[in-house]
């Protein structure tokens, strides 16, 4: 494993040749963003956003949210959005653009 110091940051080699930030957690154990997203499967970006807020392991390899499920209270609800595919057959619609502008 190849590292440097630059700037009082650890760096690490990885396989693809480049350079990756080292970040030391509370007990020791040093890793990257990269690691860290395969571990607990998610993204690169979800690892990092970890890795700089926080250094417990514990809050660092918890489970990710799957935000996708039927039971999430986050998801929208669109079945009464109007079809982005075939709105203008919708009668509501037609009406709104036969509709004239009076004041003009």
């Amino acid at each position: 494993m190849m590292t440097k110091i630059e700037d009082g940051i650890e760096y690490k080699r990885t396989d693809g040749g480049y350079w990756s930030k080292l970040y030391t957690l509370d007990d020791g154990r040093k890793i990257t963003s990269h690691e860290l997203s395969l571990r607990i499967g998610s993204s690169v970006v979800c690892a990092r956003a970890r890795l700089n807020n926080h250094s417990d392991p514990k809050k660092v390899f918890r489970v990710v949210r799957d935000l996708s499920r039927a039971d999430n209270p986050l998801k929208i609800d669109t079945s009464h959005w109007i079809d982005g595919k075939n709105w203008y057959l919708d009668p509501l619609v037609k009406l709104m653009l036969k509709s004239t502008n009076a004041n003009t």
